[in-house]
This record gives structure tokens, C-alpha cells and sequence, in this order.
């Protein structure tokens, strides 16, 4: 099932609901099922299943026990820094090892006799 990411927020529901459905009856589980293994009512299972506007929670849960987790994984990685973040990191260290530079030591005042 393809389907563009821009396209409206309905139409994405209904994708991920025919989706699951789909993955729920390849693990054979029927509504029921899937309701006592994921904790949750069947009322729920129905507005997911029909690709109505459900919590995150619920969603991970569902696809936990349809065996479908792989999506979680791009959200569980720390992101790249973006090119701008790594140089202000860096300008930050410089900063703070110029700062670190040794005191020159102190004259002493008045004229040195030589």
C-alpha cells in the first residue's frame, strides 16, 4: 500500500488502519484477541482497525503484538547533528580552551636595577 506522506491526516488514519488490520489477520488475531493481548477494549481495537485518530500508546501496542515494531526504530535513535550544531559544539570547546591560556607571571614595579 503506497501512499504520499504529505497527503491528509484522514487518509494516512485510514492507511495505518487498513494496515494493521492487514497485520492482524496475517498473525491471525481477530478483534478480541488482539484487545486482551494488547491490554485494551474492543471499542479500541475497532477505531484503530478502521482508521480512526488513536493515541501513540495505542499504536505501539497494536503493533507490538502484530509483530510490526521496525517503524519505532528511526524515532528511538539520537539524530545526526545538523552541520551548524557540530560547529557551535565546537566553537563552544574552543572558547573554553582559549579561556584556559596560563597567567603571565607578575613584574615586579618600579625600575630593576642592573
Amino acid at each position: 500500500m503506497q501512499t504520499n506522506p504529505n497527503a491528509p491526516i484522514e487518509s494516512l488514519l485510514e492507511a495505518i488502519g487498513e494496515n494493521l488490520k492487514q497485520r492482524a489477520k496475517q498473525a491471525h488475531l481477530n478483534q478480541k484477541d488482539l484487545a486482551h493481548l494488547s491490554d485494551l477494549n474492543r471499542n479500541t481495537i475497532s477505531a484503530a482497525l478502521s482508521g480512526k485518530d488513536i493515541k501513540l500508546s495505542t499504536l505501539i501496542r497494536l503493533t507490538r503484538e502484530t509483530g510490526f515494531t521496525e517503524w519505532l526504530l528511526p524515532f528511538l535513535e539520537q539524530p545526526t547533528p545538523s552541520p551548524f550544531e557540530y560547529l557551535s559544539k565546537t566553537k563552544k570547546r574552543f572558547v573554553k580552551e582559549k579561556t584556559r591560556q596560563y597567567k603571565p607571571s607578575s613584574r615586579k614595579m618600579g625600575r630593576q636595577k642592573g
